[in-house]
């Protein structure tokens, strides 16, 4: 099947608010809740342009958003982003998430030619983490109750890969294309 990606837009943010308020979603990311279409209409607004942050709705070929992600806390002197990503709770399972973040990984060492991609996830989604360490992201710490969520601290595991690690994977591209 063949994906689309392009850049978030204001179109995109009723899906988003009920993608955020869905607990297949929020249950492992960290949103202000419940969120609203207004909220996120000032968070889009403020974000248009913003140098620090790239973010991607990926769709099928009959416009169907799959998945929205991208790279946040983009540090241009540091050569480092946080990577994100949201997979469409009805479509949860399929492997679009692991194909959408090879694409992002991609995106993120060939067009910002960063040196680092790092993110969070929480030690109990055994799912994200595995999708990441196949891509070669190594585990470089566990933050200990590092979330408040539904009345329990969360551990949360933080990974990183290096531009020098992902050129060595049989997966890592030279170039990128927007339908994959």
């Amino acid at each position: 099947m063949i994906l689309k990606a392009r850049k978030f837009s204001e179109t995109d943010i009723l899906i988003r608010v009920n993608w955020i308020n869905d607990k297949r979603i929020n249950e492992s990311m960290t949103f202000e809740l419940p969120a609203t279409f207004e909220k996120t209409l000032i968070w889009y607004k403020n974000n248009v342009g913003n140098p620090n942050r790239i973010d991607f709705t990926i769709t099928k070929c009959n416009n169907d958003i799959v998945s929205m992600g991208g790279f946040i806390s983009i540090n241009r002197m540091d050569s480092n982003a946080e990577f994100y990503i949201m997979v469409n709770p009805e479509m949860m399972g399929q492997g679009f998430g692991s194909k959408i973040s090879a694409w992002l990984f991609n995106y993120a060492f060939i067009e910002l030619e960063l040196n680092k991609i790092y993110l969070f996830t929480n030690d109990d989604n055994i799912n994200a983490y595995r999708i990441y360490e196949k891509y070669g992201f190594k585990l470089e710490g566990l933050l200990r109750e590092q979330k408040f969520k539904n009345g329990f601290y969360k551990n949360r595991r933080f990974y990183g890969l290096l531009k020098s690690e992902w050129e060595k994977l049989s997966w890592s591209q030279k170039m990128i294309n927007y339908e994959f």
